[in-house]
């Protein structure tokens, strides 16, 4: 679907649902989720457990890309493959990084060229207001690929009337240089946003060229009528990231300066949303993602192209006939396009195109009881291109449920819970990788569909500035698709179990607060013999323990922020074929303090330090191993982590 294609639908569907005005748009607080739900609803209300970022404390973490701002928030369950802008691993709640969707004012961003998920660490926060997280499987509402989770970026919304906006520089040590400007102008019933973002910064060791990333946000809105809002945005993004380390065994090409990794990412999507009675209001959203990364080779500095491209449409009714009943409709159609390279000659070309629909109701039977329930019904087919034997096209479907039940009790307490099941195709890559080892090694038998079951009870409470939540969950993976060492393909040969706890606890004054989590998980391999169950290839990388906690205190113009997450051991792979699995015992401390003082009401000045405990390492460091088995030196084996860093930022609002 070219972009011509795309701008006619934008048009058509603002034609089409622009006939009568709704209410208009409800603004998301801190205290109300748009993600958990189909419709925008209280947390306290909702049985899915959210976490949610606003603007306030995106700006208060000082994180430039969605990677740095979810490892402050989930120490341990975002993990970086090296230094800065390196591709980072998403295990939310101990799942797979392509276990979790990430979406952008509801439009998918995974790549269709790769192992699912998306590099956090080459999205950057332009343009980008609230971040939103729910936790556990969402296939119900968000399909295929949710069964850990859900990661729902937002961009900023109206202007205040006339000309306002934000820009802000820095400069740091390890090369650190950024700048930013991001202007808006309002009308009445209007706005448009800019924002225009550059920075660089030096890799953990020394290379040719800094990382360096640029993005570009436009952002457009108009209300129609009394109540009628339609949304146009488009966005540009672009990282070079040094990726010296070409394997983590030391080899005579293991470390070549020069070798780097380019992505560029652009988005376009458009919404509307309006209503057809007081009680009946209805949304449809069109958008289109091009992905395009030049991956380095091992043996030298050249670039292998990748290309990924989605198309999709979401549109919903949300009808209330009467106070504290609600039920929604939703329709789900997109389509995706990967380029591969093939080792044999030529490209490898695949295609998904899905199309579900699904219907929420929730209810409040009593003024303390809420019950929300969902279903999903989709269908999906992949086809391929290959210049050898091309494998066969196939058809899926899936049907998928949730039930949640939330009550209120007294004394601030709230107790809910949740369970269904959830899906996730094989992905393009997969099939494709495997169509080459058919020409190459023996046959693969095709991948089926993977599925989920799972459980959540959680309890949280709130008592003045005190508040507190206990959470537990179990979910249970089977037919997971994993990369097998024999085969040297990708086969169903996994049923996972993983159940974790978690516990927190904060305090929120007028000058001062902080919270202190802990969380505990296991992820089994329930194939595996007993004595390997916690330590197969299934199940690497998740760490039994991690701790947080951060404080913040305000004196006069002056904000102190502190931060330390602690990601304790876990099971490693130590980079030999086949893959050798050991007990590691190392931990993983990440500790960062800011200083912010309020020159006046527009001008802000912050000194930030990151990465404390991380040690400095040369080209020769790695090569000789010198960080291995050592505590704080790195979040995967064999690539080391960021060293320390300190930046002054100033940041000035118009």
């Amino acid at each position: 679907m070219g972009r011509s294609r795309i701008s006619f639908l934008l048009a058509l569907g603002a034609a089409a649902w622009a006939a009568t005005p709704p209410p208009p748009p409800v603004d998301a607080s801190a205290a109300v989720t748009v993600t958990a739900e189909a419709t925008p609803v209280e947390i306290v209300k909702t049985p899915n457990p959210v976490r949610i970022m606003d603007k306030a404390a995106i700006d208060a973490s000082g994180a430039t890309t969605l990677g740095d701002l979810l490892t402050s928030a989930f120490p341990g369950q975002i993990l970086s493959n090296g230094g800065v802008g390196t591709a980072s691993t998403l295990h939310l709640g101990g799942t797979r990084s392509q276990d979790v969707v990430v979406t952008l004012d509801g439009i998918r961003l995974e790549d269709a060229s790769g192992l699912g998920g998306v590099n956090l660490n080459a999205l950057g926060l332009a343009g980008i207001d609230r971040v939103e997280v729910e936790l556990g499987p969402c296939s119900p509402r968000y399909g295929s690929e949710a069964m850990g989770g859900v990661v729902a970026l937002y961009s900023a919304g109206a202007a205040a009337r006339g000309l306002s906006g934000e820009a802000g520089a820095g400069l740091g040590t390890q090369g650190i240089r950024n700048a930013s400007f991001a202007p808006a102008y309002g009308w009445d019933g209007g706005w448009v946003r800019v924002s225009l973002a550059a920075s660089q910064e030096e890799q953990a060791t020394p290379t040719d060229q800094p990382f360096r990333a640029t993005g570009v946000y436009l952002g457009v809105g108009q209300q129609f009528g009394r109540d009628t809002l339609a949304t146009f945005s488009y966005r540009d993004a672009f990282t070079g990231v040094p990726l010296p380390w070409a394997s983590t065994p030391p080899s005579p090409s293991g470390y070549l300066a020069a070798r780097e990794e380019l992505n560029r990412s652009q988005q376009m999507i458009g919404a509307i949303r309006t209503a057809f009675s007081p009680t009946l209001t209805g949304g449809v959203t069109l958008g289109q993602v091009l992905q395009t990364r030049f991956e380095p080779d091992y043996s030298d500095p050249g670039r292998t192209p990748y290309d990924s491209r989605r198309n999709q449409m979401t549109g919903f009714l949300a009808w209330a006939p009467v106070p504290g009943l609600r039920v929604n409709g939703g329709l789900d159609v997109y389509e995706e396009f990967a380029t591969t390279p093939d080792y044999m000659g030529g490209n490898d070309k695949g295609e998904g195109r899905h199309r579900g629909v699904n219907l929420e109701v929730s209810g409040e039977p009593l003024a303390w009881l809420r019950l929300v329930g969902s279903v999903r019904q989709q269908w999906d087919s992949q086809t391929f291109q290959y210049p050898g034997q091309a494998p066969p096209d196939t058809s899926n479907h899936a049907a998928t449920w949730k039930l949640g039940v939330n009550t209120l009790l007294g004394g601030g307490w709230r107790v809910y819970a949740s369970a269904g099941d959830a899906f996730s195709l094989p992905l393009l890559y997969q099939v494709m990788y495997n169509s080459n080892s058919n020409n190459v090694f023996s046959p693969m038998p095709p991948l089926q569909k993977e599925s989920s079951s799972f459980g959540r009870l959680g309890a949280s409470w709130e008592q003045g500035p005190w508040n507190g939540r206990l959470e537990a969950s179990r979910t249970t993976f089977a037919h997971l698709v994993a990369f097998d060492l024999n085969a040297f393909a990708y086969l169903n040969e996994s049923d996972i179990r993983i159940q974790g706890v978690e516990a927190a606890l904060g305090y929120k004054g007028a000058h001062g607060g902080g919270e202190v989590f802990w969380h505990n998980q296991e992820a089994r391999d329930l194939d595996a013999t007993p004595g390997q169950q916690l330590a197969s290839a299934a199940v690497l990388r998740v760490p039994f323990n991690t701790l947080g906690a951060k404080v913040w205190k305000t004196l006069g113009a002056w904000r102190f922020d502190a931060r330390w997450g602690w990601t304790g051991g876990r099971y490693e792979t130590y980079g030999t074929y086949p893959a050798v699995v050991r007990a590691d015992k190392t931990h993983f401390n990440d500790v960062s303090a800011a200083a912010t003082w309020a020159a006046s009401k527009r001008l802000w000045l912050t000194l930030r330090t990151d990465h404390l405990l991380q040690p400095r390492l040369t080209a020769q460091d790695w090569e000789n191993r010198t960080s291995d088995g050592r505590n704080d030196a790195y979040q995967i084996y064999g690539f080391p982590a960021e060293p320390p860093t300190l930046a002054l930022q100033l940041r000035y609002r118009f």
